[in-house]
């Protein structure tokens, strides 16, 4: 428990801390609430049962007679309304405590969730490459919540409800000690034996749970993913009998949490009348009278009524944080083991300054000095001694077979991969150092062009927020990429929706927004990955035209198959096994 609170400490916003401080106290003036709730049911039940208490018991007869009251009737009236107000008044605390809990908690959750989805996002590319992206989107959707609404949240409802429990204890145990730690003593052995039984298997319910959730969006995604593909295969049995079976394991596991969740309450319910009887006999044995053993009763009655929901609401808890307690683990490593956020904010610390010196960027070349290269678990390296140089305004390809390495290459030069040998330099700076400003003169034109169910205009303006996208410049880099006559004859032009992945375009369109999108911006790098490869001669002779149209304006490094795609660049670079076996120039 203890190692629990220290992890969920540091995934809570250091600013934040005094907001739970102020939980705390809360929840203490609740419990105190609570527990005056019931006290007063006392003096009520025993001025009903017994006028005669009023004389006898030095506080009511104080009130009694500081307020002028000319009966006992009035005063019993007096006491039955100040007890519906202290209610209300509890009541209406209570709402408020907790809407200050659950906003505060619930804040959290949206600022460790945004800041996990950053985490991601800000991972080195080899880190996805290796990860599922359904693991990913079930730990932001999914195991972020169960962490603050399955554990933080329980663990102060715990408290609260301990609190309350800790000072009606102390109420009974004044009216009757021998009663209330016999009482006591029962309750707390039999959850104790209760809980244990349980405990081991709700563990282990949890982290086959979370297992199942990713494979259930796995299948999900791969199934949607690839529709088209299925429906021509005629697939469709396979992923959703994949799915079903993994469905069917989760509902399974839920029906047996949810049986789990009801348990506690029918056990304690049992548990805590015969603790009331036991109560009643052990009163009458010792021989108490009418009138006490009435008012006794009562206070017992109230407070089982009362502790009743606070014991079945702790062990639903209890069960709650244990089967959420694998995703404060998943959530706790992927933030700070290895955390790539704390690596790049000390990396920007330390070169923040010189990525500030140089405001006008590249004006020279780049130049690769003996990089090697290997992915994660490979004994071979994929770029094995490169070194090449690339001058300001000079068009480059990059050819060579499959598998050859062209696309690591470009990956390493686009500052994906770092290089495990050798050196990459921008006008003779070390593209590590000025990352910052090498992100802002760089285009990227991928294979496939992931467009977005959004429009033309949010499309090429990837990551732009809607308020701050330039229409001018939409329709320059429209204009650039050959796109811009087809545009302007769509019944909607911009506001047009291209649907999921661009669907409603052709493959020549679609390559030709990659194109606008790389050229928002204004970059002054242009990196085109086998942009072509899928097209036709036709539909690749338009797509080209518009990246020869950037030639001399912009740097270009091409990736191809076809030697027609690459037929004007300046110099071309030819990889076989991660090696370049042959350069050609080719100067105009």
């Amino acid at each position: 428990m203890l190692n629990n609170i220290m992890n969920l400490k540091r995934l809570i916003n250091e600013k934040d801390i005094n907001k739970f401080y102020l939980l705390l106290f809360m929840m203490v003036i609740a419990a105190l609430f609570e527990t005056i709730g019931i006290g007063l049911i006392v003096p009520i039940v025993g001025i009903i049962t017994n006028p005669s208490i009023i004389e006898s018991n030095f506080y009511l007869n104080k009130i009694f007679y500081t307020l002028n009251f000319s009966s006992t009737n009035k005063f019993v009236i007096f006491g039955i309304f100040a007890l519906l107000v202290v209610y209300i008044f509890k009541n209406a605390y209570l709402f408020l405590f907790n809407f200050v809990q659950y906003k505060v908690i619930l804040s959290q959750q949206l600022k460790l969730s945004k800041r996990l989805f950053t985490e991601y996002l800000k991972k080195p590319y080899v880190f996805h490459l290796e990860q599922n992206s359904s693991t990913l989107l079930r730990n932001i959707n999914e195991e972020i919540p169960k962490v603050f609404q399955g554990i933080v949240l329980s663990y102060f409802q715990i408290i609260t409800e301990v609190l309350v429990i800790i000072l009606i204890l102390g109420l009974l145990l004044f009216s009757s000690p021998l009663a209330t730690m016999s009482a006591t003593l029962i309750l707390l052995t039999s959850l104790y034996f209760f809980v244990k039984y349980f405990k081991g298997k709700i563990t282990s319910l949890g982290k086959e749970q979370q297992q199942i959730s990713g494979n259930i969006l796995k299948w999900i995604n791969q199934g949607l993913g690839a529709s088209k593909e299925i429906k021509v295969a005629g697939n469709e049995d396979y992923f959703v009998n994949s799915y079903s079976r993994m469905l069917a394991i989760k509902i399974s596991n839920s029906r047996y949490i949810k049986l789990l969740e009801i348990l506690p309450r029918l056990f304690i319910e049992i548990l805590l009348v015969s603790i009331v009887l036991c109560t009643l006999l052990i009163t009458v044995f010792q021989g108490s009278d009418t009138s006490k053993l009435m008012t006794t009763m009562a206070l017992f009655a109230m407070a089982a009524f009362r502790l009743m929901p606070s014991i079945n609401k702790i062990v639903g808890l209890i069960t709650t944080i244990r089967y959420s307690q694998p995703a404060l683990k998943v959530i706790y490593e992927d933030l700070f083991v290895n955390s790539n956020l704390e690596k790049e904010k000390l990396t920007l610390h330390q070169n923040q300054h010189l990525n500030n010196i140089y405001p006008s960027f590249f004006k020279e070349e780049i130049k690769l000095n003996n990089v090697s290269f290997r992915y994660p678990d490979k004994s071979d390296f994929s770029i094995n001694n490169v070194s090449l140089t690339i001058k300001k305004g000079e068009s480059v390809a990059i050819i060579g077979e499959s598998g050859s390495g062209k696309t690591t290459l470009m990956d390493i030069i686009l500052g994906l991969y770092s290089p495990q040998q050798g050196e990459i330099l921008i006008d003779n700076k070390q593209l590590e150092v000025v990352r910052n400003n090498w992100i802002k003169v760089i285009g990227y034109i991928p294979q496939n062009i992931f467009l977005t169910d959004n429009t033309i205009r949010n499309n090429i303006a990837f990551g732009v927020e809607e308020n701050e996208i330039n229409e001018e410049i939409v329709w320059d880099t429209l204009e650039k990429a050959q796109l811009k006559s087809f545009v302007e004859n769509l019944p909607d032009k911009l506001n047009t929706v291209v649907g999921e992945r661009g669907v409603k375009l052709s493959g020549g369109q679609r390559q030709r927004l990659g194109i606008a999108r790389a050229l928002y911006n204004n970059p002054e790098i242009i990196f085109m990955d086998e942009g072509t490869s899928a097209l036709d001669n036709e539909t690749e002779k338009e797509v080209m035209k518009a990246i020869d149209c950037l030639k001399g304006e912009k740097t270009l490094i091409i990736i191809a198959h076809r030697l027609s795609t690459i037929e004007n660049c300046d110099i071309s670079y030819k990889l076989d096994k991660g090696k370049i076996v042959s350069e050609n120039k080719k100067y105009a």
